[in-house]
C-alpha cells in the first residue's frame, strides 16, 4: 500500500487519499520559486503560516505513515493516525522550541497517537497475507519465473513476523519499529521514546530474544500440524 498524500492547495491541505483536511490559508506564501530550508519554512509556519506547514507535511508525510502503518498494521487506521498526527502538529507547531530536529518530534507524535489508537480499539486480528506491513511477492531477476510456493512461503514468514511483533509489549515494539524497521539512530529513538540510550539497546536485546522464541514457537507448532495431518 502507498503512503497517502496531503497536497498544498492555497497554503492549505486538501483531502487525498484519504487523509484530511486543513482549512486553507488565504494570504500568499512569503517564499520565492526556490525551495525553502526546513529552517525557514519552520519559522513561517510556527507564524501561522499555512503554505508552510504544509510543505513541512510534503517533506516528512511518507516516513510519519511509515512509522503508523507499522504500529497499527492497517492501513485506514494509518491514514487517520497520520492525519491526526499533522493536525495536532499544527496546532502545537508554535510551541515547538528546536531542542529536537523537527523530525523527531513528529515521530514522537506519531508514536502517541498510534498509542492511543492502539489502546482504543480492540486488538486486532493476528496478521494475514491483507496485511500492508507484508510486501506483495516480487518476482525473482535471476528466475526465467517466479515461483508461486516460494513466493508463498516468503510472504506467510513475513506474516508471522508480523504477528509475533503485535506480540511485543507497547514499549518494545515501538522501539523495534524505530530502531530495527526504520534504521533510527538509538540515540534519536531515545529522545523519541523519552527515556535512555541504554534502555532502548535494552529493549532491542530483549525485543529480539522474544521474537526469536515466538518465530521458534510457531515453526514448532506449524510441523505438529504437518505432521498430525501426515499421520
Amino acid at each position: 500500500m502507498e503512503a497517502s498524500t496531503l497536497i498544498p492547495v492555497f497554503g492549505g491541505l486538501t483531502r487525498f487519499g484519504g487523509l484530511g483536511t486543513l482549512a486553507p490559508s488565504r494570504e500568499p506564501s512569503i517564499f520565492p520559486m526556490t525551495e525553502p530550508s526546513e529552517a525557514e519554512l519552520l519559522e513561517a509556519a510556527q507564524g501561522g503560516d499555512r503554505r508552510a506547514f504544509s510543505r513541512l507535511v510534503r517533506k516528512h508525510q511518507r516516513r510519519v505513515y511509515a512509522c503508523a502503518v507499522q504500529m497499527l498494521g492497517d492501513g485506514g487506521d494509518a491514514d487517520d493516525a497520520v492525519q491526526e498526527t499533522f493536525m495536532r502538529a499544527w496546532r502545537a507547531i508554535a510551541r515547538f522550541d528546536g531542542r529536537s530536529q523537527l523530525s523527531t518530534w513528529l515521530y514522537r507524535v506519531c508514536v502517541n497517537v498510534c498509542l492511543n489508537h492502539i489502546r482504543k480499539r480492540k486488538r486486532h486480528d493476528a496478521a494475514d497475507i491483507s496485511d500492508p506491513r507484508v510486501p506483495e511477492p516480487k518476482a525473482d531477476p535471476t528466475q526465467g519465473s517466479s515461483d508461486p510456493a516460494r513466493a508463498l512461503e516468503a510472504r506467510q514468514l513475513q506474516g508471522r513476523i508480523a504477528e509475533a511483533l503485535d506480540g511485543l509489549s507497547e514499549s518494545l515494539r515501538t522501539t523495534v519499529i524505530m530502531v530495527l524497521v526504520h534504521g533510527m539512530p538509538q540515540k534519536e529513538a531515545a529522545e523519541v521514546l523519552g527515556c535512555s540510550e541504554g534502555t532502548i539497546a535494552w529493549r532491542i536485546h530483549e525485543a529480539r530474544r522474544r521474537l526469536r522464541l515466538a518465530l521458534a514457537a510457531e515453526e514448532d507448532h506449524t510441523e505438529d500440524e504437518a505432521g498430525r495431518r501426515a499421520s
